[in-house]
């Protein structure tokens, strides 16, 4: 009799336990979904808020935008672009003059999220000027963020032109 006791009692203790486990897994499930949530809204707005910083020719907001060893392939040159604050920032000020963005439009964004690190994939819609010509394009951005103390910065990007509808 005392061993069915203790085995009703060591099974009924495994079952609070599980359930215990089996409540807090759904938990902490729905608060990483709500926390990817979050942070997918943070790592868009972020975004859009380079193209506006571009507009309004905001250097300083591109130097707190960029890791230290930050690359990008960007779409008119064939080289991997390294350094931004010894290659691209010391020269932002030419880059503004040189492509005036009068929009820029983000479509079907989409954010993964591993820990400290995010990839925002979307396609974009330009239009402005480049050199004084009339530019208009749609393309494809890869963005990879990093998590930094409390911000997000950018350690890669990747933007590519869709050919052109003949």
């Amino acid at each position: 009799m005392r061993k069915r006791i203790i085995f009703l009692l060591t099974f009924l203790l495994a079952t609070i336990v599980s359930l215990f486990f089996l409540n807090t897994k759904e938990t902490s499930a729905d608060v990483s979904s709500s926390s990817q949530q979050a942070i997918a809204a943070q790592i868009i707005a972020r975004e859009k808020a380079s193209a506006e910083a571009w507009q309004r020719k905001d250097k300083a907001f591109f130097n707190d935008l960029f890791t230290d060893d930050s690359s990008y392939f960007g779409f008119m040159s064939p080289y991997l672009q390294i350094d931004p604050k010894q290659n691209f920032l010391p020269k932002m000020d030419k880059y503004f003059e040189m492509f005036k963005m009068d929009d820029f439009e983000i479509i079907n964004p989409r954010v993964q999220v591993y820990g400290d690190v995010a990839i925002l994939t979307y396609n974009s819609s330009v239009s402005g000027n480049f050199a004084g010509q009339p530019m208009n394009y749609t393309g494809k951005m890869t963005v990879v963020y990093v998590k930094q103390g409390n911000t997000w910065r950018v350690a890669h990007g990747h933007e590519s032109i869709n050919p052109s509808l003949k």
